[in-house]
């Protein structure tokens, strides 16, 4: 069976993979030089290594680790147990314990907040728990604050920043839902810092499985609409028996047959995005944060990580979730911010002697209560399957929603091809 996936972002690569794997014949498309999308390594000379934006992965999170043991990466990375350092705020770490104990004994011995403060936390964070279990529907985090009459310290110390690094949407209207299925899941484990460029640690070593494989990679190759005809689909004149689609959304109805993209448009049009901000920071000697990653609850940067811990250079990379927020700022503008940000933490650490700004416009659609999840079983069908990190009903728009996604449509081709071979022996 021939497959086509059309978008080489982290749900193409995985699709792309595990459709290889499973036996297809795949060809990766990819509009740009790289492979990667919005989560790939961008070329610098400044900087030991810069990304399109910085990723923290979850380790309880089992998909992007699933898909570096199928392509034999050898990821190197930094582990450490869940931690939360506020710099102007509260300070707690994870205990070595089973979960939920680790955090519930964690939070106990935080810095920053006095024993009823704690308990506060500790009450929202078991409603929350137990709404996740048995609760139905779904509201803004806003307006589970409010009912639970949250203190202004706690929104600001860690509602808020937990909203707008784990959803990266506004607490005004980011899904209650998917971030108590965030906090559930992956709330109190490690997490898990690639100490080299995203094209290193997974992309590469997945073009290399997905040759081993005999798969084929053509960047630089934008597709056009696709056309259907006798079960089978014209991808830029060429004939496949499946094609996955992992563009961003806002792609994949200029690549849909026009009688088919109608109600993709539809649905895809009460969807919002936002922005994330990352800034890069070279100091001459070590920044000397207080932890690897240091927050600010009343910053431009909400988190700031220090690569002096993670790689040994004299780097900060500090993101800025939601960053529209903040206007049209201009690369001086984002670093003279960012740079105020760590004198606060690091009043010694001198002016910085490089700086690198990327800014990812609709870098994720927005978690927001109730958000449509386009059903796409109508395009499986007639053999044209999505993947991307839009698609996940539980997860937020991140690499392990991404990969999750990619991993089902390959699934789902591979199904269909057990079916269409079993239906040809029938008829044989």
């Amino acid at each position: 069976m021939k497959v086509a996936v059309i978008g080489a972002g982290w749900s193409g690569l995985a699709a792309a993979v595990a459709a290889a794997q499973g036996g297809a014949r795949v060809s990766l498309f990819e509009a740009g030089r790289v492979a990667g999308g919005r989560a790939r390594g961008v070329a610098t000379d400044d900087f030991s290594f810069c990304d399109n934006g910085q990723h923290l992965l979850i380790a309880a999170y089992g998909g992007v680790f699933e898909l570096l043991r199928r392509i034999g990466a050898d990821a190197a990375m930094v582990r450490e147990p869940m931690a939360w350092y506020m710099a102007d705020g509260v300070r707690f770490q994870a205990a070595l314990l089973p979960k939920p104990l680790n955090l519930l004994l964690g939070l106990l011995l935080a810095k920053g907040a006095r024993l009823p403060e704690k308990w506060a936390l500790l009450r929202d964070l078991a409603v929350l728990s137990c709404w996740q279990k048995w609760g139905s529907g779904d509201k803004s985090v806003a307006d589970f604050l409010a009912e639970q009459k949250v203190s202004q310290k706690w929104r600001d110390e860690f509602w808020q920043a937990m909203v707008w690094g784990a959803l990266n949407t506004p607490v005004e209207t980011a899904s209650l839902r998917v971030l108590a299925n965030v906090l559930a899941d992956g709330g109190g484990s490690d997490f898990c810092l690639p100490v080299n460029d995203l094209d290193n640690f997974l992309v590469q070593p997945a073009l290399r499985k997905l040759a081993e494989c005999g798969g084929e990679f053509v960047p630089e190759t934008r597709v056009g609409r696709l056309s259907h005809s006798n079960n089978q689909i014209m991808v830029n004149h060429q004939v496949f028996d499946r094609v996955i689609i992992a563009v961003a959304p806002y792609h994949v109805a200029a690549l849909l047959p026009e009688d088919w993209a109608a109600d993709f448009q539809a649905a895809a049009q009460s969807w919002r995005y936002h922005a994330i901000t990352t800034v890069y920071l070279r100091y001459e000697h070590s920044p000397q944060l207080p932890v690897l990653m240091t927050g600010l609850a009343h910053g431009t940067a909400q988190w700031l990580i220090d690569r002096s811990r993670l790689n040994g250079a004299n780097e900060v990379a500090a993101v800025i979730s939601v960053s529209e927020q903040y206007g049209s700022l201009k690369a001086d503008e984002w670093a003279a911010r960012v740079h105020a940000d760590v004198l606060r933490v690091s009043p010694n650490v001198g002016e910085p002697v490089a700086v690198q700004v990327i800014t990812e416009k609709r870098a994720t659609i927005a978690s927001t209560p109730n958000r449509l999840i386009f059903n796409q079983d109508n395009l499986n069908a007639r053999g044209i399957f999505l993947a991307g990190d839009y698609l996940n009903e539980r997860y937020p728009a991140t690499l392990e929603a991404a990969v999750l996604s990619g991993f089902a449509a390959a699934e789902k081709v591979l199904q269909a091809a057990l079916n269409d071979k079993n239906i040809y022996k029938t008829n044989k």
